[in-house]
């Protein structure tokens, strides 16, 4: 996984991995730690140097390649910049390419001279970057004071820094020459930090910036640069570290197996990809939010990634030296490289915490964040033909719609004809645009949704044709006997039984949390065929007729009080061999079938109670919005909802890109999409009764919704495969972790 979403960014990023893996820059960076005369070695007077291949980044464009071309650069976006950036961060690639970079887009954006930026470019001069410091301008423009941690400032030539200027901070841009540079020991031994001191330095008037994003003039928005192409790093930091943990834990064998079999391990490896994951999704869309230019929501994007990238790092840091044990606390392993690159990154930029302040500031406020799909071409001649059949439904009485739309394939367009329409990506989001621009609500499925792709894959076409279209015009409803008492994760564990008997199948045993069950016409069950094979083998999946004499359907009443969910007891129930579907002992395979479209649903984070919005009302309502630990957990929430929207709107790009169909919406991405969106709603429920104090231990008041949100939504980390089973899901087919025997 990385950046990249396009083939163009793709083809970037695997360029630049070519480049880092045949330079070898991993040991570069190391050779750094001890380096004779390297401040962090104890030197005072150290002279650090240049990476040997700094005139060949140089040569190949990256330094520039947000830089306008008319200054010597690329002229692309700081998209494909941070494309750069995630990638070398995976190889913890040594010396001041970040804040050279930074800097150059800075100057070539904002300077009064933005000519500045070619030096920075063609790679002539380093740059240098401090995003905070004591510095001060007087009334005939000459500035004094000091700053300390400058990036890069121990080779910069070029310098880009804070100015107090009345209430707000100016930036200007300052050359070697005009002030004294002290290099300090830097905690991050790859990359030099420095003071700088200036005495009265006489800044002209083409070396300010007047900074600005979104549209907007905005002294921050240097800083606001700064935190996205410096998280794009982070997020190559923490890359390696997830990749580095689970390979170890793959191999490294304690108690007789594989660390990575043991499930403490295993989940501590799938929660750092989920953190990466989330944070990548927020700095890919800042990145492209800022080369758009308008003011779309762009302080949306940017504090999402500013608030969860360099977190991502420092957290991934730390935890893959967890899962080394040992070795990774030892000097030999590159480990302290990648925790050190991304303590520096977490601790030079502001806190997380502003960064979620600014997010709750900003949607009070009333800020959005449109996340749009820009279709091809070829999205317009289908226009055209669901708009016509738009005009022409709506020429029927509202009762026929949902027959029409089944029968046009219009309820699940990416169904297979004559169910569905064989839809491409490019299509199916036609559709979704229009019939939302037309008001037409499309019926839910339900849990006809996770039953039916299992008839179109496996079921005879008799099967097919009896109950698929009938279930798609609503004339037929079903419910899923899957789940058991002693078989819940562990699905395959089941115990109802299956025994032949002419003409069919009689099932006897006992299921559990089976939605819809009362109003059903039909179930799809699982039930053991052959006890005397491994359990994943000899289970029959069979079509069961609701009304078939033996069953027993009883209430199942939930902690809310509610009873959605049913216990079904089987005694004898008769199913005739043409309600099998396939082979009789091959079941398991198919519910797999129908257990990715559950997952599926359940990654779209449905919920049972108010929402973030609802979180900002109560908030106003209750006085609260000035509170500084409500912001930050409002923004907290606000953040994790945007990024886990954008991880949505990535896989739409990747299939509208050719990706393979099907790739990221049933299998092990859905998992992460799951695992993030169920337990941030659930977070959500309880923020808002801490909202409401001790309204909250009442019923009959504000503390209602909440209190009813707050108790369906723990099944959503239950239902569909539980937030443990989804961890084990991410760190066995997305990290390769070896299965528990």
């Amino acid at each position: 996984m990385g950046l990249a979403v396009t083939d163009d960014h793709a083809e970037l990023a695997a360029t630049v991995r070519r480049w880092a893996e045949a330079r070898d820059l991993l040991a570069e960076a190391r050779a750094c730690l001890d380096a004779p005369g390297r401040p962090s070695a104890g030197a005072d007077d150290a002279a650090e140097a240049l990476p040997p291949w700094w005139t060949e980044v140089a040569d190949m464009g990256w330094l520039g390649l947000a830089v306008g071309v008319e200054h010597g650069g690329q002229g692309y976006g700081v998209a494909e910049l941070a494309v750069v950036l995630e990638e070398l961060g995976r190889w913890c690639a040594p010396g001041p390419l970040l804040p050279t970079v930074i800097a150059a887009v800075a100057v070539d954006r904002w300077a009064g001279d933005p000519g500045l930026a070619r030096p920075l470019v063609d790679g002539t001069m380093v740059g240098g970057l401090a995003l905070a410091g004591e510095l001060v301008v007087d009334d005939a423009g000459r500035v004094s004071g000091r700053a300390r941690g400058v990036w890069g400032g121990s080779l910069a030539d070029r310098f880009v820094l804070p100015v107090a200027q009345r209430d707000a901070v100016a930036w200007c841009v300052v050359d070697r020459a005009d002030l004294d540079v002290k290099a300090l020991a830097s905690f991050d031994a790859t990359c030099g930090l420095a003071e700088v001191r200036l005495d009265g330095v006489d800044v002209g008037p083409g070396r300010w910036l007047s900074p600005g994003a979104g549209g907007a003039a905005d002294p921050a928005a240097l800083v606001r640069l700064a935190e996205l192409l410096a998280g794009a790093e982070a997020l190559g930091v923490a890359e390696w570290c997830v990749r580095t943990a689970a390979d170890y834990a793959a191999v490294r064998v304690q108690f007789g197996r594989p660390i990575g079999q043991f499930q403490a391990v295993k989940h501590r490896c799938a929660d750092m990809l989920v953190t990466v994951e989330a944070a990548r999704a927020a700095v890919w869309d800042a990145a492209r939010s800022f080369d758009a230019g308008s003011n779309g929501g762009w302080t949306v994007a940017q504090s999402a990634a500013a608030a969860l990238a360099p977190e991502a790092g420092f957290r991934a840091a730390k935890d893959c030296i967890q899962v080394l044990g040992g070795i990774g606390y030892t000097w030999e392993h590159d480990a302290h490289l990648f925790l050190k690159r991304a303590s520096a990154i977490r601790h030079l930029l502001p806190a997380p915490a502003v960064a979620r302040r600014r997010m709750a500031e900003a949607v009070a406020a009333g800020e959005r964040r449109s996340l749009s799909v820009e279709l091809p071409p070829e999205a317009e001649p289908l226009r055209v033909d669901v708009r016509e059949f738009v005009e022409d439904l709506r020429t029927h009485d509202r009762s026929e719609w949902r027959r029409l739309l089944a029968d046009a394939g219009y309820l699940a367009p990416h169904w297979p004809r004559p169910w569905g329409r064989d839809a491409s990506p490019v299509e199916q989001l036609v559709i979704d645009q229009e019939l939302s621009a037309a008001r037409i609500r499309r019926a839910h499925l339900a849990i006809a949704g996770w039953v039916l792709p299992t008839l179109i894959a496996h079921g005879s076409p008799e099967q097919q044709e009896r109950f698929i279209a009938p279930s798609l015009r609503g004339e037929i409803g079903w419910c899923q006997m899957f789940s058991e008492p002693g078989a819940g994760s562990d699905l395959a564990g089941l115990s109802t039984r299956a025994e032949r008997v002419d003409g069919g199948w009689s099932i006897t045993g006992q299921k559990v949390w089976t939605s819809m069950a009362r109003e059903a016409d039909w179930a799809i069950c699982l039930a053991r065929t052959d006890a005397g094979v491994t359990k994943h083998q000899g289970i029959g999946c069979f079509l069961v007729d609701m009304a078939t004499p033996g069953i027993d359907i009883r209430s199942l009443r939930e902690l809310t009080g509610s009873a959605m969910f049913n216990e079904i007891f089987l005694t004898g129930v008769f199913v005739p061999d043409d309600c099998v579907v396939g082979s009789p002992t091959e079941g398991w395979a198919y519910a797999r079938t129908t257990l990715a479209n559950e997952r599926v649903s359940m990654a779209e984070a449905s919920s049972f109670g108010p929402g973030v919005s609802a979180l900002f009302e109560l908030a106003e309502s209750e006085g609260l919005l000035g509170d500084p630990l409500v912001l930050d957990r409002l923004g907290g929430l606000v953040v994790d909802a945007h990024a886990i929207a954008v991880l949505g709107l990535r896989t739409t790009l990747r299939a509208l890109g050719g990706a393979p169909r099907g790739s990221g919406a049933g299998g092990p991405e859905a998992s992460v999409r799951k695992l993030a969106a169920v337990e941030h709603e659930q977070a959500v429920q309880e923020a808002g009764l801490a909202l409401l104090g001790p309204e909250a231990a009442l019923t009959d008041g504000p503390g209602g919704p909440w209190i009813a949100g707050f108790l369906g939504n723990r099944a959503l980390s239950i239902a569909g495969g539980t937030s443990e089973i989804q961890r084990n899901v991410i760190a066995e087919r997305l990290l390769g972790l070896p299965k528990d025997p």
